[in-house]
């Protein structure tokens, strides 16, 4: 049995491997928040176990080398994925390779075997990332990307940095189009409106430059609430995908003879 493990900024999530990676159904993926894994609970003793029965463990690791404590000795059973300069059909275009995080190559990787095309990904969490991929005929190239923070550490940094902008995360019915009629309002607009922004800006950039249409790809947890914000136009043709790290490791695990 293959594990995957996504050890994201805040999150885990982890999930068997599955036979059909691309049936939704066959997915079931666990998550739990990183401080609950570093205190060893409930959810982390689930994890524990899951990894004392693997015979192949696929971990991504953007948290830290403080989330590598409470492993276990795995020895030969751990595969922990770093970017390479290709995998797959997948060319890497960073002058170091290895700089790209781990969790923006898998999830490039699972796009490029789920869809075979161009694709602007778009990654809505803590920071927010955007990575072209073009591609041509059978293979495709990550061309670079870009990362900026997500819209709760904007808030924050607002919250910190203005004296008289220390209001609450709005809660979801408090979303608003259009023109803001309070400071909490112009706030949340402001914010969400960078980041739907940039998500045009690039997604234009890499239009221009591909053979044909690509497709805008979103995933991460504020995926939902930036595709309610996405221009119309972009909005309809923005696909979420779930999980896109974990099926990039499965990716790996597939084409990994062991």
């Amino acid at each position: 049995m293959k594990l995957l493990i996504d050890a994201g900024n805040t999150r885990t999530k982890w999930a068997w491997c599955p036979e059909q990676l691309n049936h939704a159904a066959a997915w079931q993926v666990h998550t739990l928040n990183n401080q609950q894994w570093l205190q060893g609970d409930a959810d982390a003793q689930d994890l524990l176990q899951a990894l004392a029965k693997a015979e192949h463990i696929y971990l991504s690791n953007v948290a830290g080398a403080h989330w590598l404590q409470p492993l276990p000795a795995l020895a030969q059973r751990l595969r922990l994925i770093q970017s390479g300069a290709s995998a797959l059909g997948l060319q890497n275009s960073y002058r170091q390779p290895s700089q790209l995080g781990s969790d923006r190559w898998c999830s490039l990787l699972a796009v490029w075997q789920q869809f075979g095309q161009s694709a602007l990904v778009v990654t809505a969490g803590t920071a927010m990332t955007m990575d072209a991929l073009l591609a041509k005929e059978t293979t495709a190239t990550f061309t670079g990307g870009s990362i900026q923070p997500g819209v709760r550490l904007m808030w924050q940094s607002l919250q910190q940095g203005a004296a008289q902008l220390d209001y609450a995360y709005p809660v979801e019915s408090d979303a608003v189009q259009g023109f803001a009629q309070d400071s909490q309002q112009a706030m949340w607009l402001g914010c969400v409106q960078a980041l739907t922004a940039s998500v045009a800006a690039q997604f234009e950039r890499l239009l221009n430059i591909a053979e044909s249409p690509p497709l805008l790809i979103l995933n991460g947890g504020d995926a939902a609430l930036l595709h309610r914000y996405l221009p119309g136009p972009l909005a309809a043709q923005a696909i979420i995908v779930d999980n896109l790290v974990l099926k990039g490791l499965a990716c790996l695990a597939e084409h990994t003879d062991e």
